[in-house]
């Protein structure tokens, strides 16, 4: 990112942010029709330096009216009279017009952030926006007042509207002036509310993005461009509070509406597609090492990605030979399920799956401890009936030794103990499953990603300690087009990654 390209991202949000236009879909479609194309982890630290720096710019702004508030809100919980006066009201009623749009924005995150590339649905909400201030300002009543008249009903109304800005491309300021319009208020006294309102939800946001913001190494690798386009989106932040203050005294909002409109059906229409960027014919197309079990993972994330036709695929047997061709040299990267402690390579977590017990199709017990679970697999219970079940005995299957899911099944759940001699061994998921699905009395175990209906999953009292790290391993550290694709891999969210594997934490 180049320091006019922060800067421009940051005039766009200073205007957006506070404009009824909706900076979320700006800050989406712009850069994607330019043909910009960003690290993902220094877009996050942008994004959020940006949004701060109009948090200050707002705070800055109505400092006066922020300290008033403030201190009258304090005054009044020391003393126990916490609505004596309207100044401590308007704070409490600001607090819980908060309430909603924080609810939403914790329990439906993953979904809102996976609509993020979505561009045509981003573009398609655009035109929500547009409708729902024509209609607020077709219908709305025609007696008007101001902050200091409104109710509770009247704050936490206008705070749901609030909690519909969380869709990208559905404008913060946009709805909330709405709601406030609805509720009687005049345009002036909607648009500040509604600034006033951003405050604790852009610092909430802010305060917990700070800890991802400050431990990662492009903030300081970038910070000339990442300041640049912060200042940019105070200054220009600032003036559009101002001017859109003064504008609303006389205007309504339709032109706005109709901004709107324009540049959704630009975006649905022929805006989706970004600007073709010249690939360069010397770009090396990188090689990447899996195994049957992440092969399907790799195979999806690639195709899904910008960088596809840069990166081809190459399987191995199993986890072991893959690491050893990394260390060898034989393949530029690998993606694993398992890394032992004593490999010395570059690891990069992916995402995480999880590793489940399974049992044949009418086993009667659904759940065992860890312990029962290693009894089982050392020989020490050998028989359904000692666990709870019906009587007859216990068939251990296992994976060949050196496979992933071997190596992690024994070092968490056998530790020191030995397997049973009496285990038979399956070299493949695919043999897993069918003897397990054919064979009463069998149990065994599976990465989730490969498992079938045709099985039975066992809840295990340590289950938690059965999620594993999808690793990128690399002899050295990766860089290029391969460091691009392993950090917009771990950025995606749930509903972006294949079945059976969810982000890291």
């Amino acid at each position: 990112m180049t320091i006019l390209q922060a800067i421009a991202l940051g005039i766009i949000q200073g205007i957006t942010e506070f404009l009824p236009i909706s900076s979320s879909a700006h800050l989406v479609l712009v850069p994607h029709w330019l043909g910009w194309s960003f690290d993902p982890q220094l877009e996050f630290t942008v994004d959020i330096l940006l949004h701060i720096g109009t948090l200050v710019a707002v705070i800055i702004y109505f400092r006066q009216d922020v300290k008033t508030i403030l201190l009258a809100f304090l005054a009044g919980v020391w003393n126990r009279k916490p609505f004596e006066s309207n100044k401590s009201k308007i704070g409490w009623l600001i607090l819980l017009a908060t309430i909603p749009a924080g609810l939403v924005g914790i329990v439906a995150k993953e979904f809102f952030l996976g609509m993020i590339n979505n561009h045509r649905t981003v573009a398609s909400l655009l035109l929500v926006t547009a409708f729902v201030i024509i209609v607020a300002e077709s219908f709305t009543p025609n007696i008007r007042i101001r902050i200091k008249d409104i109710r509770w009903i009247d704050a936490f109304v206008i705070g749901c509207f609030q909690a519909f800005a969380v869709l990208p491309g559905i404008s913060r300021s946009g709805v909330t002036i709405v709601g406030g319009l609805l509720r009687k208020l005049t345009h002036e006294s909607a648009a500040k509310l509604s600034f006033l309102m951003a405050i604790p939800i852009m610092l909430g946001a802010g305060l917990v993005a700070a800890i991802d913001l400050f431990s990662n190494r492009l903030l300081w690798q970038h910070w000339p461009a990442i300041l640049a386009g912060f200042f940019s989106s105070l200054l220009v932040g600032t003036m559009s509070i101002r001017w859109l203050l003064r504008y609303l005294q006389n205007h309504s909002l339709r032109s706005f509406a109709w901004y709107c409109v324009l540049v959704g059906i630009v975006g649905i229409l022929i805006g989706c597609n970004p600007v073709p960027i010249p690939t360069p014919t010397e770009s090396p197309v990188h090689t990447v090492g899996v195994t049957t079990v992440t092969g399907d993972f790799a195979t999806d994330v690639i195709s899904t990605s910008p960088y596809g036709e840069h990166i081809d695929i190459k399987y191995y047997s199993s986890n072991r030979q893959l690491i050893k061709a990394v260390a060898s040299g034989g393949v530029e990267s690998g993606i694993v399920l398992f890394l032992p402690d004593d490999v010395s390579l570059f690891g990069t977590p992916l995402a995480m799956t999880n590793l489940q017990t399974i049992v044949y199709p009418g086993c009667e017990i659904d759940k065992l401890s860890a312990d029962q679970l290693r009894s089982v697999f050392t020989g020490s219970v050998a028989n359904w009936a000692e666990l709870g079940g019906v009587s007859g005995p216990i068939k251990l299957a296992v994976r060949e030794e050196g496979d992933s899911a071997r190596s992690v099944f024994e070092t968490l759940i056998l530790g020191k103990f030995s397997l049973s001699p009496t285990a038979r061994v399956l070299a493949g998921d695919d043999l897993m499953l069918q003897y397990v699905k054919d064979t009463v009395g069998s149990i065994g175990y599976g990465w989730e990603s490969t498992l079938s209906s045709d099985v039975k999953s066992l809840n295990v009292s340590a289950e938690e300690s059965f999620s594993i790290p999808v690793y990128a391993i690399s002899y050295k550290e990766s860089s290029g087009v391969l460091r691009d694709w392993l950090a917009w891999v771990q950025h995606r969210p749930k509903n972006n990654l294949p079945d059976g594997f969810k982000p890291i934490p």
